[in-house]
């Protein structure tokens, strides 16, 4: 007798997916302190951004305060002759009361034509208060651009000229708290999506012939 054995059955086909089509990451949002830009090219033209407003002209830290900024015997500026404000208010910049110093009114005059300029996107207006010399250059478009582009949704209110004192430099520098709004997006460093941030900024100023210029600037923000 005969017996029959069956054949091995053929194994089946081993299938191998096809990889998938990766998928792109969406570009992050510019932030308005770019660079800030920035205060942070507020410090990069933001960074320079970010305090310059929120800066913008600016490096910062997060819910940390910057040194206290101590008054000095005021000197009035060469050819000023704005008289002294106390409790006052120059467009949109109040002068803290207390602070006595005679070129407080020239340069809360500064600061309004600064915030004011963003607020109408006017950055021309701008770079006519920015130092050639210091982070931000006005007559280097790129920089402006990106300056503009991270401020381009930011409205400034709430703005304070606290304190002025004498750098060892011989520069000034100008304590200001503002309130900033702006998109969601294009909120401080590591807080993009923040719409409202508190702004307290230290700028380093330079002067000549009673006129004065944005160097720089240093802060801290926090959200409203």
């Amino acid at each position: 007798m005969e017996i029959w054995i069956p054949e091995p059955a053929r194994p089946a086909p081993l299938w191998i997916p096809e990889p998938a089509d990766p998928v792109h990451a969406e570009e992050p949002s510019r932030s308005r302190v770019l660079p800030a830009l920035p205060i942070l090219v507020l410090i990069g033209a933001l960074a320079t951004a970010a305090v310059f407003g929120g800066p913008r002209l600016l490096g910062y830290e997060n819910e940390k305060r910057p040194a206290a900024v101590a008054t000095v015997s005021p000197a009035a500026a060469p050819g000023s002759a704005t008289p002294i404000l106390e409790n006052d208010r120059i467009g949109l910049v109040t002068v803290r009361p207390g602070l006595d110093d005679p070129r407080a009114a020239d340069v809360a005059a500064m600061f309004d034509t600064y915030f004011t300029g963003i607020n109408e996107r006017d950055y021309d207006a701008v770079a006519g208060v920015l130092d050639p010399a210091g982070d931000l250059d006005p007559s280097a478009p790129r920089e402006l651009q990106a300056f503009a582009q991270g401020t381009s949704t930011t409205r400034d209110s709430d703005i304070v000229l606290r304190d002025l004192a004498e750098t060892t430099a011989g520069r000034l520098r100008a304590e200001v708290s503002f309130r900033s709004e702006q998109r969601t997006g294009h909120g401080p460093p590591q807080r993009l999506d923040e719409t409202c941030t508190l702004w307290q900024v230290v700028y380093v100023l330079s002067a000549g012939d009673g006129t004065y210029r944005m160097l720089r600037g240093k802060g801290v923000s926090k959200p409203c």
